[in-house]
């Protein structure tokens, strides 16, 4: 009997421990093994699945840090930090679905991952003592127990379901939640898959993956964005089914990268891509670098484009509109104008927004397409505007316009009558920008809305300057990209007006009160690129800062060949105004004029190794150009012609270059030149050998130009070769005897400077030892504190104290000195390498150095204290200043840059 009581017992314990086991095992799958996944409603518009590495960067927090203190007051908020904060559920990920309510309630859901340390119950006990006091509802669903809290107009609802922890501020959300748990195994429908069925599209090492549902489109962004945000007669709630994106938040900005779907949607614009490649486009090399705004549409077979865009225009219901305006057209212009322009067309399309008005809600900007032959895109242009003058009864004349980009360049445009044709013609995704003017330049076809486009893309496009240049553009740009099929970037402050107006209920609010806070957002750029029946969807929001430079580029022209010399300020004689003479290392001069444009170029035979002497060789107001190379001396005019005899040979190749002296200042000039024989030749402007010169010979090879000093009423021409200096008269006789033996390297400077009331020609030698020799003759040396040989040498007063310092420049450093050798000033960069330290005077009292970093190709200004504002500026050359009108606050600098270009600088003091 007793064995059977113990039996009977030992089977109610085994059966029950069997029982609990099989409870354990089922509870712990479904804590373990039910992903988060399974708890999103279908109907969720937006899932984001946020990971351990998603956080917000400080710059941005620190930016919005009322708007987070606001949304941390919430309740629902502070029940999902606090479960966080006190390790009840996971940190390291969780997932957060938004969708919409009713017409327009937006409602947030957390499923967040209880953690392994806590049970359900704890979780729930945690929350209930969070809301002491507070009215907490109970009620059952689905065999699940929810609970509703309530504080004043803001509710929250939560429930601990399996190894989960929902909470949202809707009760019905939740319930959807724990409902979608049993029908976990629901097929997709209409094509869209559900958020867990779309882990194969995202990438585990991302912050945040981003699920977006049909509901997306369709409910939660009418909600934020007008329908037309992109682009006028088009809208977005139809364009997409589904869509899945990484998301990462980094120090330099928010990216969103992945796959849009839009297959099988008939009113989806993007299907208009169908079959395209993503494109490499330079079109943005001609946008103007004034607009705040650019889209680039980008295409490889433009006429399935126009077939797509046709059944895209059927399936939105714009078809019969489309229709009627290209029949206005035919009527107005003539027949088979979409021929005739799908001929033309190269499949590059640019809108850049110059401005917007935000009281006309309007696009100021131009359009530009690119196509096959101006030419033809020109005559097609004027045969259409002649139509239309016929049939309207206006002057054709009166449709023509020009107006001088210079005095010698007249840019001729027409005037547009029909305000929609690009959109029309080849997409609305190019409107927006009314077409009331046009202009053909080169195999562009540029649109405006305004006279003012036009004159923006003619001057910079004549200038070189594009979009490119500008600091915002690159930020965003190297983020996006080489290849795509549409692009858009914007300039995040100049636009922000316009996304107020394209905004709508809460984002817009968000913006207008966060103004100020936006700024933290300089650039933005969106990106598509046809994929199969994908699109490849890239978007960046750059936090890097741009600067509001001190330098502001005018304007820059295209060289041959990149410049090699330091630009030459001329003077035109016939006007005053200042002009540009430079040569390129393909050995071309070119005179160009002070707005960019090139007046003449002309190749020659060497580089020149001397300055650009002006000279009035006929006595009569009118100006040549003087110079050499190693081989011949060249005299040419302003229009870019030779004179007679002219390039003359020199007798022996004149490697340290020529230098001219007017003694009386009455243009008897005298052109001296340093020969490889060791004689100095000295010649009249005209090329004929200046008779009573005693051509003086040195002992070795001349090592310095031939430079003229007056001291004392008393001329003197001073030179030197590798060890001697040689200080002669005007006869070309030695008049002051300098006995002492020197070290001197190639290419060595001469300078005349003042010490204790006495005048010195001071250099260096071949070891970094400063050399000052008086008018007697008598040598004296310095050794300038850390100056070693191998340096590039200056002497001028940057201080401003009277007295001249010395300037030394040897690879990334620069050192100035007093008159004795002490270091007043040092300053180096990491990996530069200093070209030739010139000294630049802006007033009695500012003096600054300039020099170029030939390995970072930049530009440096500096005084005694630090470099200047603004700087450094981009720039491959040695660089010339000059500076503007009375009362100008700033000066102009022109200089070598971005490969073949030669740049104009506006700086502002």
């Amino acid at each position: 009997m007793v064995k059977k009581i113990a039996l009977i017992v030992f089977g109610i314990v085994l059966l029950g421990g069997i029982g609990f086991a099989l409870w354990w095992v089922s509870e712990r799958e479904r804590t373990v093994d039910v992903p988060k996944e399974s708890f999103i409603p279908y109907n969720s518009a937006v899932v984001i699945n946020v990971n351990a590495n998603a956080n917000l960067s400080p710059k941005i927090a620190t930016a919005f840090d009322r708007e987070i203190k606001a949304f941390r007051k919430s309740m629902l908020f502070r029940v999902v930090d606090t479960l966080k904060q006190m390790s009840q559920v996971d940190t390291s990920s969780y997932v957060m679905a938004i969708r919409v309510e009713g017409k327009q309630s937006i409602r947030f859901l957390y499923v967040l991952n209880r953690s392994g340390l806590f049970s359900r119950g704890d979780a729930h006990a945690f929350l209930q003592k969070m809301f002491a006091g507070e009215p907490v509802k109970e009620r059952k669903y689905n065999n699940q127990k929810i609970y509703l809290v309530s504080r004043g107009k803001d509710e929250m609802c939560y429930a601990a379901v399996g190894g989960m922890v929902l909470v949202s501020n809707s009760e019905l959300y939740v319930e959807d939640a724990v409902n979608q748990l049993g029908n976990s195994g629901e097929n997709e429908k209409d094509g869209v898959p559900r958020f867990k069925n779309v882990n194969r599209y995202f990438s585990a090492g991302a912050g945040l993956n981003v699920f977006l549902n049909t509901t997306c489109f369709s409910d939660l962004l009418p909600l934020l964005l007008q329908k037309d945000f992109i682009a006028k007669q088009t809208n977005i709630a139809k364009w997409f089914k589904w869509g899945a994106l990484d998301g990462d938040i980094k120090s330099n900005g928010i990216s969103f990268n992945g796959f849009v779907h839009c297959d099988g949607l008939k009113a989806a614009f993007p299907i208009a891509f169908k079959g395209q490649v993503p494109q490499d486009s330079k079109l943005d090399a001609v946008m103007p670098a004034d607009v705040k705004c650019v889209s680039i549409l980008a295409l490889s077979d433009v006429k399935n484009y126009l077939s797509s865009l046709e059944s895209y225009r059927y399936g939105a219901g714009q078809i019969e509109n489309v229709r009627k305006r290209k029949q206005e057209f035919a009527r107005l212009f003539g027949d088979k104008l979409d021929e005739e322009w799908q001929a033309l067309l190269k499949g590059e399309w640019g809108k850049g927004t110059l401005f917007y008005d935000a009281e006309r809600k309007q696009e100021e900007g131009i359009v530009v397409v690119h196509v096959k032959a101006g030419s033809l895109a020109k005559g097609l242009l004027e045969k259409m505007l002649k139509s239309y003058a016929s049939k309207s009864g206006i002057s054709e004349a009166s449709l023509y316009r020009s107006f001088a980009l210079d005095k010698d360049k007249k840019v001729c445009y027409f005037k547009m009558p029909i305000p929609d044709f690009v959109g029309v013609m080849w997409g609305y995704v190019l409107g927006g920008i009314a077409t009331n003017y046009v202009l053909v330049e080169d195999n562009y076809v540029v649109f405006a809305s305004s006279e003012k486009g036009i004159h923006s893309f003619a001057s910079h496009y004549m200038h070189r300057l594009s979009v490119r240049d500008q600091e915002w553009y690159q930020k965003v740009r190297t983020k996006l990209s080489s290849k795509f099929n549409w692009m858009y970037l914007s300039e995040m402050v100049s636009m922000l007006p316009y996304y107020e107006q394209v905004t709508k209920g809460g984002l817009r609010e968000l913006l207008m009160r966060n103004e100020e806070e936006m700024e933290v957002f300089s650039s933005l750029g969106l990106q598509w690129g046809c994929e199969s029946n994908m699109l490849y969807h890239t978007l960046f929001l750059s936090t890097e800062e741009v600067e509001q430079k001190q330098a502001q580029i005018m304007w820059q022209t295209r060289l041959d060949a990149r410049m090699s010399m330091k630009p030459a300020i001329v003077v035109n004689h016939n006007t005053g105004e200042r002009e540009l003479f430079v040569q390129d290392e393909g050995n071309t001069i070119y005179l160009i004029n002070d707005v960019g444009r090139i007046l003449w170029k002309l190749p020659i035979e060497g580089k020149i190794n001397s300055e650009v002497y002006q000279v009035d060789i006929f006595k009569n107001g009118k100006l040549q150009y003087l110079f050499s190379t190693p081989s011949h001396l060249y005299l040419i005019d302003r229009n870019g012609n030779y004179l007679p005899r002219f390039p003359l040979a020199f007798n022996s190749p004149c490697e340290r270059g020529i230098s001219v002296a007017d003694y009386e200042n009455n243009k008897n000039y005298r052109v001296f030149a340093p020969g490889a024989d060791h004689c100095v030749y000295l010649y009249e402007v005209s090329g004929n050998f200046v008779k009573g010169w005693d051509v003086p010979k040195s002992d070795n090879d001349i090592v310095s130009k031939i430079y003229h000093f007056r001291v004392e009423g008393k001329d003197y021409l001073v030179y030197a070769d590798r060890y001697r200096l040689y200080i002669l008269d005007r006869k070309g006789k030695e008049r002051v005897k300098v006995s002492t033996l020197l070290n001197l390297s190639a290419n060595t400077s001469l300078y005349l400077t003042k010490q204790n009331g006495q005048m010195k020609i001071v250099f260096t030698d071949a070891n970094g030892e400063i050399i000052l020799v008086n008018f007697r003759g008598q040598v004296e040396q310095i050794k300038g504190e850390e100056m070693i040989g191998g340096g590039m040498f200056n002497v001028e007063d940057v201080n401003n104290d009277g007295q001249s310092e010395f300037i030394y420049a040897l690879k990334n450093r620069v050192l100035v000195m007093d008159n004795k050798g002490k270091l007043l000033f040092e300053k180096h960069w990491e990996g530069s390498e200093l070209d030739f330290p010139y000294v630049y005077r802006f007033s009695t009292r500012d003096s600054r150095i300039g020099m170029m970093d030939g390995k970072g190709g930049r530009l440096f200004l500096l005084d005694m204290k630090d470099v200047s504002k603004g700087f450094p500026i981009r720039g491959n050359s040695p660089f010339s200043i000059a500076f503007g009108g009375k009362g100008s606050a700033g000066f102009y600098l022109f200089a070598g840059s971005d490969g073949t270009h030669l740049l104009k600088y506006r700086v502002l003091r």
